[in-house]
């Protein structure tokens, strides 16, 4: 045999050795992943068979209640179970590589949904249609839980297909099952509208009583407040270009210049109430001509520019609560302060590009929202006995401020101790915990 054939011989043979090889290695990783799927089946049926049960003892025992009180906490408990459940088999779903359970889903979904119904029940006994859905509820855990059983004791010495054949059979059998029925059920669809009133909003209740001007009278509000950013030239115009509406703040209008020909002269649009109002100011496109003649802007400057706006803009004089600024942007967030008391929800933004010194943005829709609004100005408690309301795993560092907290005076208190929290708020009025600040 020549050196040639004992070469290509050699070949074949390390060839094949290296097919065998990854041939076996390749059926390992498949063996490895079907084992982990045949576990996740297994972990998954016996936690879905374990709350089922739950679900099932729940409605059972608000079945057998004496009381009303004990069936409205049967009834509780049954709804969180179904909550848990349906956020248990969506996770499922991604990792036991089963088939979709729309019927079990839809079940748990409806079933959960109704139950608030009777849990709210507070006469001696449930009314007949509220009885029978319960019992719907039963009949689907009872029909779903042999699945489960079957699934978990199976999934050890079953394959994968023959797991997702069970689940299949389960999702057909729940599917000939009556489900849920709130179509048309007067007594259910006004509990949910109570629950929920529907409230309509009086539109522009935040200017009410105040005096509307015409388009033209606006447009001259619009340019009084723009100054310099729309430095008129001949032949250019203020014209309103859209406008709007919304239930808070009533009606809105658009202002833009425009050239004589008609076309968009200047790339800012600023938006009015029709109360005069300056609301927010936009920029589109590009700011060449905004900022031909502009210089890059620290901090000092935009401040500067934002205070001499702010002037134009409202008789309240705001106090600057926060700066920020990037490679591009400086943006400036100011709010009111009224008997030393701190207004952040009412927040004015400004921001400006920091290599131009162009306006980019104006925003005040929030301070607006908030604009007739009296809030809470005094404290009832000390400093020391909002302090002594803090929990025992907290830190305060420095004295606390007073400001508005979802419409509530309240003493923030800067505090260390718990990784994420920056700030705990108590009412300064009562005392109570009105929550925290969070940090990711």
């Amino acid at each position: 045999m020549n050196v040639l054939s004992k070469s290509i011989i050699g070949l074949l043979c390390a060839t094949t050795i290296a097919g065998a090889y990854y041939a076996y290695k390749e059926h390992q990783h498949n063996r490895q992943w079907e084992q982990q799927q045949q576990r996740n089946a297994q972990y998954w049926s016996h936690i879905q068979s374990y709350y089922l049960r739950d679900f099932d003892h729940a409605l059972a025992e608000s079945l057998a209640a004496p009381t009303s009180a004990i069936r409205q906490a049967a009834l509780q408990s049954a709804m969180e179970t179904a909550n848990l459940i349906l956020q248990l088999e969506t996770s499922a779903s991604a990792t036991t590589n089963l088939p979709s359970w729309s019927a079990y889903e839809s079940f748990l979904m409806n079933g959960s949904r109704y139950l608030a119904y009777p849990a709210s029940e507070k006469g001696p006994s449930l009314n007949p249609d509220q009885l029978e859905q319960i019992q719907r509820m039963r009949k689907f855990a009872r029909t779903a839980l042999p699945y489960l059983d079957q699934m978990r004791e199976n999934s050890y010495d079953a394959s994968i297909e023959d797991i997702q054949r069970i689940s299949t059979g389960m999702e057909a059998a729940l599917s000939q099952l009556d489900s849920i029925s709130t179509y048309g059920n007067k007594a259910f669809n006004e509990f949910l509208y109570n629950q929920n009133p529907y409230v309509p909003t009086k539109p522009g209740t935040v200017f009410a009583g105040e005096p509307s001007y015409t388009a033209t009278e606006l447009a001259t509000i619009a340019q009084t407040f723009m100054r310099d950013a729309w430095n008129k030239d001949a032949g250019i115009k203020i014209v309103s270009i859209s406008g709007g509406s919304s239930p808070q703040l009533g009606e809105f209008t658009d202002f833009k210049l425009w050239d004589t020909d008609g076309k968009k002269a200047r790339s800012y649009i600023a938006t009015l109430s029709k109360s005069g109002h300056v609301l927010r100011v936009t920029r589109h496109g590009s700011i060449s001509e905004e900022s031909a003649a502009q210089k890059p802007m620290d901090v000092n400057r935009a401040i500067a520019h934002a205070d001499a706006w702010m002037a134009r803009w409202s008789d309240e004089r705001l106090t600057l609560a926060a700066k920020e600024q990037t490679d591009t942007s400086i943006t400036l967030d100011y709010i009111p302060v009224r008997e030393q008391v701190s207004i952040p929800q009412m927040q004015v933004e400004w921001q400006f590009d920091r290599l131009t010194g162009a306006l980019k943005s104006f925003d005040a829709y929030n301070y607006f929202y908030c604009y007739n609004k009296s809030f809470p100005l005094h404290p009832k408690l000390t400093e020391a006995q909002a302090s002594a309301r803090l929990g025992p795993n907290v830190n305060t560092s420095g004295a606390p401020k007073l400001e508005i907290h979802d419409d509530n005076l309240v003493y923030a208190f800067a505090v260390t101790g718990i990784e994420g929290v920056s700030h705990v708020y108590i009412n300064a009025l009562t005392g109570a915990s009105e929550g925290i600040e969070y940090n990711q």
